[in-house]
């Protein structure tokens, strides 16, 4: 616990104390040991927040950032920790073979994530599953691109179940697409999953393309009859 000073709206200072001191910057997103610069301001009402101004000590990076605490439950001047603002978008990088097979997938899911890192979780799943119809029909042409065109132009569950061969991916693909449509429709079928289990289908349908590619290039490699 930690005790610091904190000005109120007309400049009345207060004692008040915080559970922790922010030991991430959310800007560069490396673990830091946060400077406090003194600044400490409460904003009244219900919610009772309160504001440090931090900077982050790391000699390529030193930005300032605000954190913000909330009364603890229990009422008085004691507050937690909840979160940094700004915050930069923390990009997640994705397979090489992914990147190559669909760039508008990885770029859509980016922000997706992007979005519930922000707290904006009521578009980040229509966002995945926008993602995910990029992804599915990117792999899809790269196999059959006689065909892309059409696939191009078909429902993403009409994709999966007449091009997709491969058991699990097909599998993973479509319990993804079932759980992104219901991100974007009004009634849900799967009323008891959520946005984590859409990302653990799109986590393992990626998976099994990988596997798939990886697979493929062996078998090229090595062709039959070549002992």
């Amino acid at each position: 616990m930690i005790s610091i000073d904190a000005h109120r709206f007309q400049g009345e200072t207060t004692k008040i104390k915080v559970d922790m001191f922010p030991d991430i910057c959310s800007l560069c997103h490396r673990g830091i040991d946060a400077r406090f610069s003194k600044l400490a301001h409460f904003i009244a009402g219900a919610s009772g927040r309160l504001e440090l101004i931090f900077q982050c000590p790391l000699e390529n990076c030193q930005s300032f950032f605000i954190a913000r605490y909330f009364r603890n439950a229990y009422g008085g001047d004691y507050f937690e920790y909840s979160y940094s603002i700004p915050k930069e978008p923390l990009g997640h990088e994705f397979a090489e073979s992914i990147e190559t097979i669909s760039p508008s997938f990885c770029a859509i899911a980016n922000e997706a994530m992007n979005a519930e890192d922000r707290g904006w979780k009521l578009i980040a799943g229509p966002g995945l599953r926008k993602a995910l119809e990029f992804l599915v029909k990117d792999y899809l042409c790269r196999l059959h691109p006689a065909e892309s065109e059409k696939i191009k132009g078909m429902a993403l569950a009409a994709c999966i179940a007449s091009y997709v061969d491969h058991a699990k991916l097909k599998a993973m693909a479509a319990r993804a697409a079932w759980l992104g449509n219901d991100e974007t429709h009004y009634v849900r079928k799967w009323e008891d999953k959520d946005l984590s289990d859409l990302k653990i289908v799109i986590k393992l349908t990626l998976h099994w393309i990988e596997m798939a590619e990886m697979t493929d290039s062996v078998l090229n490699d090595m062709p039959e009859g070549k002992k």
